[in-house]
C-alpha cells in the first residue's frame, strides 16, 4: 500500500491489518516447522539408504574379487587342459579336419556341441 492510503486508514483498519499479518506470520512459522520435520525425516531415510548402499557395495566388492579369482582359476585350468592335450596325442592339421596319430592309425577328431568325440 502507498503511504497516502495508509494515512487515510482508520485505527481499527490498521489494527485489523496488523492482526492479519501476525496470523500469517504464525501460520508460516508453523508451516516452516512442519517442513523442517519432513526434511529431518527424509534426511534420516537418506542416511539409512546410504548405509545400506555402503553395505551392499562392500558385499559386491567381495563377490567381484571372488569372481575374478574364479576367472583366473578357469583360465589356468583351461591352459592346463590344453597342455595335457598337447602332450597326450600329437595333432596334425589336414584340410578342414584335425586328425590325431595313434600307434600308426589316423583317427579323425570331430568337435561337436558336447565336446570332443572320436
Amino acid at each position: 500500500m502507498a503511504d497516502k492510503e495508509l494515512r487515510r486508514l482508520k485505527r481499527r483498519e490498521l489494527l485489523q491489518m496488523l492482526l492479519m499479518e501476525c496470523e500469517e506470520a504464525e501460520r508460516l512459522d508453523q508451516e516452516s516447522g512442519r517442513l523442517r520435520e519432513q526434511l529431518d525425516a527424509i534426511q534420516q531415510q537418506m542416511d539409512t539408504v546410504m548405509e545400506s548402499y555402503e553395505r551392499l557395495k562392500k558385499k559386491l566388492d567381495v563377490k567381484d574379487e571372488r569372481l575374478n579369482q574364479k576367472d583366473e582359476q578357469i583360465a589356468m585350468l583351461k591352459q592346463e587342459v590344453e597342455e595335457w592335450k598337447a602332450r597326450a596325442v600329437p595333432v596334425y592339421e589336414t584340410g578342414t579336419k584335425r586328425q590325431a596319430v595313434n600307434a600308426g592309425r589316423i583317427i579323425p577328431i570331430h568337435y561337436g556341441r558336447t565336446g570332443i568325440a572320436r
